[in-house]
Order: structure tokens, then sequence, then C-alpha cells
């Protein structure tokens, strides 16, 4: 009987054991997702754990706005945290709530997705033909599948077949969780599962976006983050941007978790607003914006990377938006509108209007 005991106390202690190694060596994705469990709006506001910096530029457009507390009224409510337009020159108005200004660190939420279509346009220079590049050109493990036919453009119109999928953050087998808490965002993304045929369905899902990182990553034999700061987030940005990893030395999440000045987020806008130049300087390829106004074959209202729109003179307007954040590019009008709060954002018609009299 005393034999029977203690090889049960064994056991039990082994299990134990085991238990508790199988939690520390997942505690970082745990630590997180019980962030996102318990996120009232869908998004926490912290995420523990490692991240990297994106250093800003000398050479960013200078930014001068005058303080405009009329512009509250046009995008309603307490909610609103700041409101800012601007021209392509970066001369305009804004309105912050106390204690917030144009250097404060804003959580971009999804508006991180938003600058991988200029720095695709970039890319391009090198790599002509990128946008339409199969994915299995890159991604040796896809090559034979169907999913290996898919390329950056459709996913960037949101048109690769892959679904959303349902979100359950503390599931550790949800492709889902794993793509919000690690530990490897790049294997979530390639563990994907097609919905349906390429090109066919649209449909946005986080993985489109992170999985055109892995594949920038690939052609340049770089980090997606090595490339993001190098080629794009140091030409625009006047500041240090922060950025969540998978893990330590991991890679980054290029569909959301990216901390940056609120004037930087401005910044990407009048980029866009500008035809891609900041000054005299020629960032982006010409002609790539007016390719991002393009209507998707599927989707009408969605171009590459941004939904669309029209303001009144019929000029499109590019739309980057996510829960308490909306970035409005006007290329006709050429100025761009921020506008960061809680919930859902201003009425769209009053927004297009704040466009307008900017470029007016």
């Amino acid at each position: 009987m005393q034999r029977t005991l203690v090889i049960m106390a064994v056991f039990l202690l082994v299990v134990a054991a085991l238990g508790v190694g199988v939690l520390a060596s997942h505690w970082p994705f745990w630590n997180r997702a019980w962030q996102w469990q318990q996120a009232e709006n869908g998004w926490p506001e912290r995420l523990p754990g490692p991240t990297r910096v994106l250093r800003g530029g000398a050479i960013a457009l200078p930014i001068d706005l005058t303080a405009d507390s009329a512009l509250i009224g046009i995008a309603g409510g307490a909610s609103t945290r700041l409101l800012l337009q601007a021209g392509a020159n970066g001369r305009g108005s804004s309105y912050f709530a106390p204690g917030v200004s144009a250097r404060t660190m804003v959580d971009g939420r999804g508006l991180a997705a938003g600058l991988l279509a200029p720095l695709y346009g970039i890319l391009g220079r090198s790599h002509p033909g990128l946008l339409d590049l199969p994915l299995g050109a890159h991604l040796r493990t896809w090559r034979a599948l169907p999913r290996g036919a898919i390329t950056p453009r459709q996913l960037l119109w949101q048109l690769s077949g892959f679904p959303a999928g349902a979100f359950r953050p503390l599931n550790p087998a949800n492709l889902r969780a794993q793509l919000a808490s690690g530990p490897d965002f790049e294997r979530a993304a390639l563990h994907w599962q097609s919905g349906y045929p390429p090109g066919s369905h649209f449909e946005p899902s986080p993985v489109n976006a992170q999985l055109l990182a892995v594949l920038a990553a690939r052609v340049e034999a770089t980090s997606y983050a090595q490339l993001l700061e190098q080629r794009l987030w140091s030409q625009l940005a006047a500041h240090d941007a922060v950025v969540l990893l998978d893990r330590p030395r991991g890679a980054i999440a290029a569909h959301c978790c990216m901390t940056a000045a609120a004037a930087d987020w401005l910044r990407l806008g009048l980029l866009l607003a500008s035809d891609g130049r900041i000054g005299a300087r020629q960032l982006l390829p010409a002609g790539l914006v007016a390719e991002m106004t393009v209507d998707s074959p599927v989707h009408a209202g969605f171009g590459l990377g941004y939904r669309l729109a029209e303001d009144s003179a019929g000029g499109r307007v590019l739309i980057l938006e996510t829960t308490g954040r909306q970035l409005l590019v006007s290329t006709a009008m050429r100025s761009a509108v921020l506008w960061v709060g809680e919930g859902a954002p201003p009425p769209l018609q009053r927004m297009l209007v704040m466009l307008q009299s900017q470029g007016a």
C-alpha cells in the first residue's frame, strides 16, 4: 500500500511539473491573451511582452497645426481624443483633449496594416511585378498548394480567400489567438487554411497583413521590422514608434500593435495625399496612390489596403479605419484627416467635409 502511494505521489509530481513547465513556456501567450480577453472594445490598452523600436528620421514633413476647438463640433461627443486635419504642406488645424498633443503616442491598432501598400510600392522598384507574384514563389511549403497562387495584390484587396475566423483569445490552438498573442506570428499565418479560391471572395482578415510581412521579409532576406524601419518609417516619421514582437528577437505584428506619435500617423496620410512625395522628395513611386484608389474586381469600394469613398467633387478618398481610429486621405484635395477616440468614428460625411475644407 505504501509503495502504491509513493508511486502515485511521484506520478502526480511529474504531472504537476509538466503542467508548470507548459504554463511557463507559454506564459507570454497567456499574459497577452488575458488582456485581449478582458478588452472592453476588442483592443487592449496595453499588451505586455517584448517590443522593438522603429526609428524615425530627421527628414520628415514638418507639421504645423493650429488649435481649433470648433473641430470637436464636427467630430462630435466627448469620446474624441484628438482630431487633426492638414494639407500636403503639413499645415492645418487640430483639436486635442486635455493631456493630449501631436506627440502623444497612439496605439494605431489596425492602422498598422496601412503601411503595407506604401512599403510594397517601394519594394516594387527593385522587384518589378512584386504585387502580382504568387506567394508560392518565395514560400517553399506553399509552392504546390492552391494558396501558393495568392498574390500580394489579392492580400491587399482582402481577396486571399482566407477567412478571418473566430477569435478565441484564451485558446492557444486558435490561429487568431496565435496571431494576436504569439508565440510565433509567422507560423500562425503560414498555417491559415483557405476558405475560398484566391481572388473570388472579399473578407477582411488579419492574416493577410501578416502574410504580406512574411513575403516582404523573404523577398529582401531581412526581417519585416528592419525593412519597415529602413525603407518607410525612418523616411516619413519624425518620431520613433514601438512595435510588438511575438517573442524576444522575434517578428513583429503587421496587422496591429504599433504605437506611434499622433503626428506621424497623420504624416502617413499626407504622404499618400501628395502622391508619395514629402516636400520635393518622391518616396513612393509616382502613380502608386492612384493605383491604390482603384476598386478591386470583386468588391467595389475597396482598393489596395484601404476602403474607398468619393468626395463631393467625385475624387477618390482612401479610408483606413479600425476601432477608435480613422485616417482619411484625399489625393484630389491633397489633404488628410486623423481621428482618435473611443468607439465608432464620426459620420463619414462630416469627415469628408473636413478634407474638403482643408484642401480648399
